[in-house]
């Protein structure tokens, strides 16, 4: 069985202080592991000792969103790299590797249970705190991390329910013994497999194809519904069993609320279902209308992030549409519970309220908002405000807005691959913090190569 790293019996291995000069030993630095891990029930002492402990799984978090590699490969080169291995805090033998391919998803699916996003991210501000230099200044936009999910549309939603639906039946009436009744799917395969191959689809034939997958699937929930009827004649008392499996007891509870969606959607042109479900795996997803000139509508989490000295926080994290704009009052309370007084405020032009003016104006917080009345008679002091603004805005608009493509294209956060909606929060909360983990690095190794520097200039 492997060591622990830091036990006695393991020593000191040269090659961990190796690993300490390298990027990823200066990143493992900079986490609060520890504290991190205590915020994770205690492991079960019963059955074999675990390959990870609570800290190595918080550690292997931050590693899956920096190395930006599958499950598979990043469990393969951990099995191989000894870095990796003195990152997530063991040290493997010659002869072992850890054979579980589910290890890694079983293991995030464990700190995603039980993450606290406010509670973690207290501890990193409290460990990350010191080493920022400008904390007066606070930077505040909202943004969509997409989730990984084909474009939705009407028709692709039904056909999914309908081909879940089929599966269903298919399976259980084989397994009851009972003769399958017709419900003309094969006939319905075949006009989808040439309606998805039409490359125009004007309106009347998309609503044409919804009606018909509607009433497909009004069949197979009746038929469905009988089914189960079926099986509690059969199954009594102890031998009674449950047809369906948590996951599909879920999605049978979900096709049909998509139902009744789709249903008054085509009843009532024009209009659309409150909480609409565009996924029937991912029943949490919900339409992000952000009015991009490429892409009008995202499908994932909005989040209302705040930056101070260059590192992303969450300030509201939400999978439902909401207004950015109403949360300044939000942000400015969480910098000053954080982060002591704000004395600046970068923001996008839907923050520029009155009401979020005034509040400024009332804490004496200087903002890049364009001044409404009359300007003022000096034109020195209306000089300094303008490049004051200007300051302030330039930074917003580089700094924040580059800081949310530099984390989609390099911490695993351009399209989300997780299963479920725990998984995906925990997936892109890590995905951000290790982009600030890495950015405080960085920070820390060039302070600590410059004191030499400085101590010999001062001999």
């Amino acid at each position: 069985m492997q060591r622990k790293l830091f036990s006695p019996e393991a020593g000191l291995d040269i090659r961990y202080l190796r690993f300490q000069k390298t990027a990823l030993g200066q990143l493992h630095s900079i986490l609060p592991l520890k504290e991190l891990a205590a915020k994770l029930p205690p492991q079960n002492k019963n059955g074999s000792k675990p390959w990870f402990d609570n800290e190595a799984k918080i550690a292997l978090q931050f590693l899956k969103s920096y190395e930006g590699c599958s499950d598979e490969k990043l469990l393969s080169r951990i099995n191989t790299d000894w870095a990796l291995q003195f990152f997530c805090g063991i040290n493997l033998a010659n002869n072992e590797s850890i054979k579980d391919k589910d290890i890694i998803w079983k293991t995030r699916k464990f700190v995603a249970n039980h993450l606290d996003i406010n509670t973690f991210q207290e501890i990193l501000i409290t460990k990350w705190k010191s080493g920022l230099a400008d904390t007066k200044t606070g930077l505040t936009d909202a943004t969509c991390y997409e989730s990984y999910i084909k474009y939705p549309t009407d028709v692709k939603l039904l056909w999914d329910c309908a081909e879940w639906l089929h599966a269903q039946i298919k399976y259980w009436y084989k397994h009851l013994g009972v003769k399958r009744p017709r419900n003309k799917f094969i006939k319905h395969q075949k006009k989808q497999i040439s309606y998805n191959k039409q490359k125009r689809k004007t309106y009347k034939i998309r609503r044409s194809r919804v009606r018909l997958l509607l009433l497909l699937c009004d069949k197979m929930l009746f038929q469905l519904d009988e089914l189960f009827a079926l099986a509690a004649t059969q199954f009594t008392g102890k031998e009674q069993v449950s047809l369906l499996a948590e996951a599909s007891w879920k999605c049978y509870v979900t096709i049909g609320k998509i139902y009744v969606q789709q249903r008054f959607m085509y009843d009532n042109p024009g209009t659309s279902a409150k909480n609409r479900i565009v996924s029937l795996h991912k029943p949490y997803l919900r339409p992000i209308v952000r009015g991009k000139e490429n892409k009008r509508v995202e499908f994932g989490a909005k989040l209302n992030t705040w930056q101070v000295d260059g590192l992303n926080f969450v300030e509201h994290f939400s999978f439902n549409a909401f207004h950015e704009g109403n949360r300044l009052k939000n942000g400015i309370a969480f910098h000053h519970r954080h982060f002591g007084k704000l004395r600046r405020l970068g923001a996008d032009n839907i923050y520029m309220t009155n009401a979020n003016r005034t509040f400024c104006k009332k804490l004496n917080i200087a903002t890049n908002f364009p001044p409404k009345g009359r300007a003022k008679s000096d034109p020195v002091i209306r000089k300094q405000e303008s490049l004051a603004r200007q300051k302030i805005g330039k930074a917003r608009a580089t700094v924040l807005e580059g800081s949310y493509g530099n984390d989609k294209n390099h911490y695993g956060l351009r399209k989300i691959k997780a299963r479920n909606e725990v998984t995906e929060k925990a997936w892109i909360f890590f995905g951000m913090m290790t982009a600030n983990a890495v950015k405080m690095a960085k920070r820390k190794s060039k302070s600590q190569a410059r004191a030499p520097s400085i101590n010999q200039k001062a001999a």
